[in-house]
């Protein structure tokens, strides 16, 4: 019963979050705002004792917002995906959601990987978001052995998604991948994003989440754009709530953009970093009201594990826990 109520979730998710209404004009014949919105929330696993007792808050308060699936990263700094496994492990045991793994083609070679996708389908693990990582400094490809590229990393997880068709009551694990509103830091045109994309929805991705963005019209433009090209799959906001310019910096450099300037100078205007975190929020809640009175149909929160700021986000835009 449990397998079959999680297959329902993330159906219902991939239901939701079309933004089909934005294929041709963009404000006519926009949505009007959405009943419910769909969400999901990204977790990261625990590196010591301190984190554990934030982690148990936080899942009881991420739970109250009944979401549609809780994504679990995978860093070095966690131990790849041992951590990510471990931490699975956990809320299969305590809560009822679906749970999504980070898997990036960096964190071992084509069999590593293999017994990880394996390894996390045991864990609980109904989905993954597959990605190939960054690249290690100074190198343009990862080493022998290990795949090039997410749309690889999307074939093997199918293949042993096959392996494991009567364990999943002949369903499908949900396939996620990443997409760029503001362009691909490697990509040479927007062409090319779009080109890997359609070519990550021909291999079966399901659904898209974006990376950072820092303007509302940025990801209604992409999904415009995304949908008058041929790509048919959700694509899902990634909301990353600004709370200072050290941190909107930080998140600008690991996700290979700039931070625009009316950013910058909105930050940079305040006189202390209360005033810097009123002043962040009210923009990472413009930004959350814009796409919900467009009738974007779900939100991924990044939560960094702070369920405070997380919890005051959602209640800015009039999402309350259940």
């Amino acid at each position: 019963m449990q397998g079959g109520t999680e297959s329902s979730r993330l159906s219902r998710l991939s239901a939701s979050a079309p933004l089909d209404s934005l294929d041709e004009a963009p404000e006519a014949n926009r949505r009007p705002r959405r009943a419910r919105t769909a969400l999901s929330f990204e977790m990261i696993p625990p590196r010591h004792d301190a984190d554990e007792a934030k982690l148990t808050e936080l899942i009881e308060g991420l739970a109250a917002y009944n979401p549609d699936y809780l994504a679990v990263t995978s860093s070095r700094r966690s131990g790849w995906l041992e951590g990510t496994a471990k931490f699975i492990e956990r809320l299969s045991t305590t809560t009822n959601f679906p749970t999504i793994a980070h898997l990036a083609c960096t964190a071992g070679t084509e069999e590593e990987l293999s017994e990880w996708i394996r390894r996390l389908i045991d864990s609980g693990v109904r989905g993954f978001l597959a990605l190939r990582g960054d690249l290690p400094e100074g190198e343009d490809h990862l080493p022998e052995g290990y795949l090039q590229y997410a749309t690889q990393l999307l074939v093997l997880i199918r293949e042993i998604e096959e392996e494991n068709a009567y364990r999943l009551a002949a369903g499908k694990l949900a396939l996620s991948v990443a997409c760029y509103p503001s362009g691909h830091a490697e990509s040479a045109t927007p062409d090319l994003d779009l080109d890997v994309l359609l070519s990550k929805q021909r291999l079966g991705a399901d659904f898209a989440i974006t990376q950072l963005f820092f303007d509302a019209e940025d990801f209604l433009r992409f999904a415009q754009e995304t949908r008058m090209a041929g790509v048919r799959i959700p694509i899902i906001p990634g909301i990353m709530p600004m709370t200072s310019l050290k941190r909107v910096e930080r998140m600008g450099v690991l996700s290979g953009i700039e931070v625009p300037a009316h950013v910058r100078d909105a930050f940079e205007a305040c006189s202390d970093a209360e005033e810097e975190y009123e002043v962040g929020m009210q923009m990472s809640t413009d930004i959350v009201q814009t796409l919900l009175d467009a009738g974007v149909g779900g939100l991924h929160i990044y939560t960094h594990n702070n369920l405070a700021v997380t919890a005051d986000l959602l209640s800015r835009c009039g999402i309350e826990p259940k």
